[in-house]
């Protein structure tokens, strides 16, 4: 049942043109949508509305910035993806075509170019089951890579996952993890769930009988829908369908992904000490190659070079000095939020079989 509105829930939305009626429209879209034929008509009852004005009022406080919208929040660790940052090497006049590689792979959701020998990052997702590892392979294969690594997380000492670090507002966190060949999956998803989330993932339908739009859509009926619905909230990967925010990122907001070059047998108590620091919003683990020597990742709240140095002297008083790199990103060029069971992941497979057998030489 919704909660009441409290001190705290009302400063939490803009005031100036709202009414009562409005914030407690608000509480209601933030605790969820019930799942009934008509979600929004016991609403209506309670706030003193009829239907047509409710959605029209939904509609107008969308426009004018109070909420984000209305979608289905999914519950990321339900679905067990994989996923990990990849560092791939290339030739500068080939950095546009091997962006183009990677953006066509379903998967892969963030792509950016860095200042660094290693000048093209990419984060990937694969359901799970899938070998992570071999998509990587194919997709340097396909691209020309000069090299790639594949840096999956070990450890986290502070935050959720790096991704969501950088641009929590894009990418909600996920708990990045990677298992090496993983091959079984721990749960099975039904034909109509899997059609369900992949539905749910688009925009939400704003009508008196939204389920019944969905059930049109796909040519069942609307129990069908809710009974489905019922069972991905069961299974925990559909939390609730309602509102979400957008936050604007402040001018004090700004975060620097920064390496450190840890020795592997410091790295536990050097990480610990890091994660101590107040600016310092994620802190991990990851492996280290020669050509990127590199172990210990994190994200500072920082962003003027002077500030960086300023935060880094207070760590190296610390920790000690130990050699560390600002990754300076020179341009994002793409940024998605991770779609679950894409059709055009099968698809991207097809197509691209033909260097699956070379992957690994």
């Amino acid at each position: 049942m919704p909660h009441s509105i409290d001190g705290t829930f009302r400063r939490s939305f803009k005031t100036n043109s709202m009414d009562e009626k409005d914030r407690l429209l608000l509480t209601y879209l933030q605790n969820g949508l019930p799942l009934t034929p008509r979600p929004f008509e016991g609403w209506s009852a309670k706030i003193g509305l009829d239907s047509a004005e409710l959605l029209v009022r939904i509609q107008r406080l969308k426009k004018e910035g109070t909420f984000g919208g209305i979608r289905a929040i999914l519950d990321p660790r339900a679905f067990h993806y994989q996923g990990a940052w990849v560092a791939a090497r290339f030739e500068p006049e080939g950095l546009v075509s091997a962006a183009e590689v990677f953006s066509r792979h379903p998967g892969v959701i963030y792509i950016c170019e860095r200042e660094h020998e290693f000048n093209l990052w990419f984060f990937i997702t694969v359901p799970e089951g899938q070998d992570l590892e071999l998509h990587v392979r194919c997709l340097g294969k396909l691209s020309g890579a000069r090299r790639t690594l594949l840096l999956p997380v070990r450890k986290v000492f502070k935050g959720s996952d790096l991704l969501n670090s950088l641009d929590g507002e894009t990418f909600p966190a996920m708990g990045e993890h990677f298992e090496k060949r993983q091959t079984a999956g721990s749960l099975d998803w039904t034909a109509a769930e899997i059609e369900m989330i992949r539905k749910l993932q688009e925009p939400f339908p704003l009508t008196d009988e939204p389920y019944q739009k969905i059930a049109a859509d796909f040519g069942i009926t609307e129990a069908q829908v809710l009974e489905t619905m019922k069972a991905l909230v069961k299974k925990g990967c559909l939390k609730r369908i309602g509102s979400f925010s957008k936050h604007g990122a402040a001018p004090s907001s700004a975060k620097t992904w920064v390496v450190w070059q840890i020795p592997e047998e410091k790295l536990e108590r050097i990480g610990l000490e890091i994660a101590e620091f107040t600016e310092v919003l994620y802190a991990d683990w990851r492996p280290a190659f020669s050509e990127l020597p590199y172990s210990l990742y994190g994200v500072v709240r920082a962003g003027a070079p002077e500030e960086i140095e300023g935060l880094a002297r207070r760590m190296q008083e610390r920790i000690g000095k130990w050699p560390y790199r600002v990754m300076v990103t020179v341009l994002e060029l793409k940024k998605e939020r991770i779609r679950y069971f894409p059709k055009e992941m099968d698809a991207w497979w097809r197509e691209s079989h033909h260097v699956e057998e070379t992957a690994f030489h």
